[in-house]
Order: structure tokens, then C-alpha cells, then sequence
């Protein structure tokens, strides 16, 4: 007896080989959407695999798909969007290195002179803000902890957390904004 794609989708927990199935049912067509959205062939195989790795992971600990097609693509879509985001250096060949003539004196001048003055706006900003607010941000930013572990150390839940720092982060945008004449965002 044939299964329909919705009962084999959803078979999956009943037999060893349903994962298997899946992933030959799927394979090829998550293929060729990753490579629709990265345009590169290399690294089809790789995105197509971590897509899969993460739908098993996700399985093994519960997820029940509605629609084992959609959910897979969402899977999909969300890989190419990490790696789209992700800054990939441009490599040039060893013989030929890059055009040292494109990069001006007086533009790194200029990088610094701007990267000085948004730090001493950013530091303006954050004096405009209470102790207990910068000392939030300095958690969160300065000694890289997430808001599980600040919400740990300060006895507050974490959704208070979250909120207090997005409060924060809007009021600093609002005093380095107002500092700056209205150019920052």
C-alpha cells in the first residue's frame, strides 16, 4: 500500500527509515532552492545538508511539522539567509594582488576621525542614562552576556530584561540623535 506524501511526512516517528525517506523524498528539490537563492553551486550541497541536519535535530527533540514541504523550505531559506548575511571576503589570486591604488590616505583619516566622533557621541548618549541602565548595557555589551544570564545575576525575569534593554536601546538612539543634530538613527 502507497502512503500519501501527508502520511509519510508525518511518519517519520514510526519507523528508522522514515527520516531516510524523507530526506530522498526532499533532496533534490531543497537543492535546487538553495541554489536558486545563493547562485552557487559549491555550496549547495553544504547548506542542503546543514537544512536537513537541523530538521533532524529538530524531530528528535518533538517538532511535529503540519507540512513537512513548507517547513523544510522555512528551514531552507532561513540557512541561505545566514550565510547571505554573513560577510564573505573577496579572495584574489596569489599572482595578482589587489589595487593598493584604490585605498586613499586621506580616506582612513577621515574612517577615524568619523568612527572618533560617533564613539564620543555614543559615550554622550549613554551618560544621559541612568547608572542602572548603562550598567545593563555594560552586561549585555561590554561583558557579552545574554539576557538569560544578566536577568540571573540582577533576580529579574528575563522578559523584564528584554524590555528594560530595548527601552534603553530607544533612549540612546533618542540622546545620540539629539546630540548630533538629528543624523544619527
Amino acid at each position: 500500500m502507497e502512503t500519501t506524501p501527508t502520511e509519510m511526512d508525518l511518519s517519520w516517528r514510526r519507523t528508522p527509515d522514515a527520516f531516510a525517506a524523507l530526506a530522498q523524498r526532499y533532496y533534490r528539490p531543497v537543492c535546487a532552492f538553495v541554489l536558486k537563492r545563493v547562485g552557487e553551486p559549491g555550496l549547495v550541497e553544504d547548506l542542503t545538508q546543514e537544512t536537513f541536519l537541523e530538521a533532524y535535530r529538530a524531530l528528535r527533540a518533538g517538532t511535529v511539522p503540519t507540512h513537512m514541504a513548507s517547513w523544510l523550505f522555512g528551514i531552507a531559506h532561513n540557512r541561505c539567509g545566514k550565510w547571505l548575511r554573513r560577510r564573505q571576503p573577496r579572495l584574489f589570486p596569489a599572482t595578482e594582488p589587489p589595487d593598493m591604488t584604490a585605498v586613499l590616505p586621506d580616506s582612513a583619516a577621515e574612517e577615524s576621525e568619523e568612527h572618533e566622533r560617533r564613539l564620543a557621541n555614543l559615550q554622550a548618549g549613554l551618560q544621559g542614562l541612568s547608572e542602572e541602565t548603562r550598567e545593563l548595557i555594560r552586561m549585555k555589551h561590554q561583558q557579552g552576556q545574554t539576557c538569560e544570564q544578566i536577568a540571573r545575576a540582577m533576580g529579574r525575569p528575563v522578559g523584564t530584561v528584554k524590555s528594560q534593554l530595548a527601552r534603553a536601546y530607544q533612549t540612546l538612539r533618542l540622546n545620540m540623535s539629539r546630540l548630533s543634530g538629528g543624523a544619527e538613527r
